[in-house]
This record gives structure tokens, sequence and C-alpha cells, in this order.
């Protein structure tokens, strides 16, 4: 699996208005949360994503992306 994958996933089950918990990516991913860390550490170092303490969400630079790559 690679970054854009997760930032696919995010993009389709919380949009831009939920988050996404590193449990729920575990859970749908079937990787661990360390495997996962590098790959959400340079999505939000791309601008793609934000991290708050509710989860992970689509940043509005990811947004467009997003839009312009799987919409």
């Amino acid at each position: 699996m690679k970054k854009y994958d997760i930032l696919h996933e995010i993009f389709h089950r919380a949009g831009t208005e939920k988050f996404m918990t590193l449990y729920e990516l575990e859970t749908e991913t079937g990787l661990s949360g360390s495997e996962l860390r590098p790959m959400l550490e340079d999505l939000k170092e791309e601008s793609l994503m934000v991290e708050h303490t509710e989860g992970f969400q689509i940043s509005e630079n990811g947004f467009h992306f997003c839009k312009g790559r799987w919409v």
C-alpha cells in the first residue's frame, strides 16, 4: 500500500468534514500504526492531510488533489 492509497481511503471514508483515527486506518488497510505513520507523515509534509486529536483529515490542498485525481 502506498501513501496515496491511504489518502484515497481517508478521502472516501471521511471526506473533508470528518476524521479517521489511526485505529480506523489500521482496520481498513490491515497495516499497523508503525507501518502507516511514515506514510501519514509524508502526506502531512505535502500539505495533503492534517492531524488533529480527533484523527486525520484531508486538507484544502488535499481536497483539490483528491478531487482532481479520483472524482
